[in-house]
């Protein structure tokens, strides 16, 4: 039985105005915007397939196509009634209107944000080069005054991990910041040439803990908690006993990413043509046909090399598939900075929770 479709990611446009040097998206380098009529036809697919599901809205910057981002919210919620909504955004076009629009819409924004003023401008500058920071902090405000919650989204580098726990002091003092998500970075699309590198394994280690203490210490102080949503989801299986087989929805079939034109992809992040599953405008579509086979459908983490003897393996999944791919050219091995991460925050929730 063919499982439900879990999520859908809308990449509405891959224009962007920011020039971010590692963008895997190539965001900007290419101006198309993607059409209701493609944009219908992904989610009259996905719908008629699931009980429920998430779309994410991304790009390039998502906001650029805004008024498609509303029409397909105002169609599922006429039509279908059975989504949730979260829109990736580097921040930078939200003003007071936008932000009480998305609430209005109930959308989820996660905003991208690597670090302090200075990295952050030198790793996420504007099309002409000016630091985008100062920009995505107006923007976090007006979310603030509607009292919309954000999550940051933040690109691990070399540069960017040292500079962790900065960031945990920066999303304390904004107030309507949840928690981080961290992202590794990845050598595709513009990371491809380019000095930006992963950090260091043990560089990695030292500074996420240093990071987990920082946000301890600041709930002493008396501040807000920041988590780290892998944290968080850790503490869920450790105490709940959930096992995590497949890291994601791509190894299991259950989500589609389509790009401008209705090209169809397992995840965002693997926007590249051994990734191709077909076009949704093309009357005979089929994501089950398209996916039956393919080497990473199905990908457990028993099943990877370095995986199946690691004690560890089913609170993991197998690490993420596209830097898999992009580290190891295979499906089927693990990225080590994934393991790295990883353990470093089972070992801080074991410590938490007593559990040997």
């Amino acid at each position: 039985m063919t499982k439900e479709i879990k999520l859908l990611i809308l990449l509405v446009t891959d224009d962007c105005n920011l020039r971010c040097r590692y963008c895997y998206a190539r965001g900007g380098e290419k101006k198309e915007y993607m059409s209701w009529e493609t944009a219908g036809k992904a989610v009259d697919y996905v719908a008629a397939r699931s009980r429920s599901f998430k779309i994410q809205f991304s790009g390039g910057e998502p906001l650029l196509n805004f008024p498609l981002v509303k029409r397909v919210i105002e169609y599922v919620k006429m039509r279908w009634g059975s989504a949730t909504f979260q829109l990736q955004t580097n921040g930078t076009l939200i003003d007071r209107a936008v932000a009480q629009e998305l609430k209005n819409l109930r959308v989820r924004p996660g905003v991208s944000l690597d670090g302090p003023l200075d990295l952050n401008d030198h790793l996420r500058p504007f099309v002409g080069g000016e630091g985008s920071t100062s920009a995505v902090m107006r923007g976090l405000q007006f979310l603030a005054a509607e009292g919309i919650r954000v999550g940051l989204t933040t690109v691990l580098t070399a540069e960017s991990a040292r500079t962790l726990s900065q960031l945990v002091d920066w999303a304390a003092y904004a107030g309507n910041v949840y928690g981080i998500s961290l992202d590794l970075f990845r050598p595709l699309g513009r990371g491809v040439k380019t000095d930006l590198s992963v950090p260091d394994l043990n560089l990695l280690e030292s500074q996420v803990r240093a990071a987990l203490r920082r946000a301890d210490q600041l709930v002493r102080l008396g501040g807000p908690r920041v988590r780290f949503r892998e944290l968080e989801r850790l503490r869920y299986q450790i105490t709940q006993g959930v096992v995590r087989e497949e890291y994601c929805y791509a190894t299991t079939g259950q989500c589609m990413a389509a790009v401008p034109d209705g090209g169809i992809y397992p995840c965002a992040s693997l926007i590249l043509p051994h990734f191709y599953l077909g076009n949704i405008n093309d009357q005979d579509f089929s994501l089950a046909e398209a996916v039956a086979g393919k080497e990473w459908i199905g990908r457990k983490a028993e099943m990877m090399t370095g995986c199946r003897d690691c004690p560890d393996r089913l609170f993991c999944g197998g690490g993420c598939l596209a830097r898999s791919y992009a580290y190891t050219g295979r499906v089927d091995k693990p990225y080590k900075g994934d393991c790295k991460l990883k353990k470093t925050f089972l070992d801080w929730v074991r410590q938490d929770e007593g559990v040997c």
